[in-house]
């Protein structure tokens, strides 16, 4: 009787074996996922429609995680020993590669979102954490999913040590004058495509309700990288929002 090979691979072994065989399916020396270590020949392309060169094919990362991994390798700093790290809809490589920085700094880690992801169902406008409590928070494209964004950035602002800094990314910035808002379940299917985007911001908009919930805001952006990191880890003008604290009047 014919047996498949697959059933004679122990279970447990299965995804250790798809990740390699992925590897060496993919492997190049064109691209490099930071987060995986995954040497590549190209990203592959995603979203709709497709944008080529774009998400990782072992470990799933998008330019917007590549983009904030670099941002943690070269600030070692802002690992509080002590501290807390919060990672809000924790992204499966990059949750691992925070959560061994944090093991690494002696700081503690905790993740969650609202779909179970993570180890903690957390609410981004009820967060279980104390005023100031926490010291690193990263948090991307979750914003714009929100029908109250501002009750969230203050609900971040309230979590926050006052010498903490939370990194708030969001997608790409509209090109229009105002934040392009959404109003009900069919204006946003017909505007994204997506029953769970309420809005895409302008970068000054965007700042600007930063500033209102209480931070001061600067910005760590893939165009001011050097062109052959862009290239090797094929970002796509990210920006990534650093937000700390501003000081109570």
């Amino acid at each position: 009787m014919f047996v498949p090979l697959k059933a004679l691979v122990p279970q447990h072994w299965r995804p250790v074996l798809r990740q390699m065989f992925t590897r060496l399916r993919h492997a190049g020396w064109q691209r490099h996922c930071n987060i995986c270590g995954a040497r590549l020949s190209g990203f592959l392309a995603h979203g709709i429609p497709p944008e080529a060169d774009f998400r990782c094919a072992v470990c799933h990362s998008k330019p917007p995680h590549r983009l904030s991994a670099l941002f943690f390798e070269s600030h070692p700093h802002i690992f509080i020993p002590g501290g807390l790290l919060l990672h809000i809809a924790p992204e499966p490589g990059l949750s691992r590669l925070l959560m061994a920085a944090a093991g690494r700094a002696g700081m503690r880690y905790r993740s969650g979102g609202l779909n179970g992801a993570g180890e903690h169902h957390l609410d981004l406008l009820q967060l279980p954490f104390a005023d100031g409590s926490v010291h690193l928070m990263y948090c991307c494209h979750v914003l714009n999913c929100m029908q109250d964004d501002s009750a969230a950035m203050r609900e971040v602002r309230r979590v926050m040590h006052p010498r903490g800094l939370a990194l708030l990314q969001v997608p790409a910035f509209h090109r229009g004058d105002t934040t392009l808002e959404t109003n009900g379940l069919e204006d946003r299917m017909a505007t994204f495509g997506d029953d769970g985007i309420y809005r895409c911001y302008t970068n000054e908009d965007y700042e600007a309700r930063l500033r209102r919930a209480g931070f001061e805001v600067s910005t760590f952006r893939a165009d001011d990288l050097p062109a052959g990191l862009i290239q090797r880890h094929a970002l796509k003008h990210e920006v990534l929002h650093l937000c700390r604290p501003a000081p109570i009047p």
